[in-house]
């Protein structure tokens, strides 16, 4: 996953993929790690840039393998946005 689906500062046509409520303005790889620690999911973070803003992409990707436990990448998304909203503000 990249770290634009979750990103407050860009629109959806820019690639964010959640809601405004849910997206978080300064992102941070330490914070998707802890989010997938909380949810007891394996996560690791890689470099790479996200395809449509390689210009100016936060240079990483975040690898989440799980085990049958969601079945859309879209709920996916979801329950790390919402995870990744918690821990931002835990942390701020």
């Amino acid at each position: 996953m990249w770290p634009e689906y979750f990103s407050a500062n860009l629109s959806r046509k820019q690639g964010r993929r959640v809601n405004k409520s849910l997206a978080i303005a300064k992102i941070r790889p330490e914070l998707f790690l802890k989010a997938c620690a909380e949810l007891n999911w394996k996560c690791s973070v890689e470099e790479g840039r996200y395809p449509r803003t390689w210009f100016e992409s936060y240079g990483f990707k975040i690898i989440v393998s799980l085990e049958n436990e969601i079945k859309s990448k879209h709920a996916l998304i979801k329950a790390l946005a919402s995870k990744l909203k918690e821990v931002s503000v835990k942390l701020a």
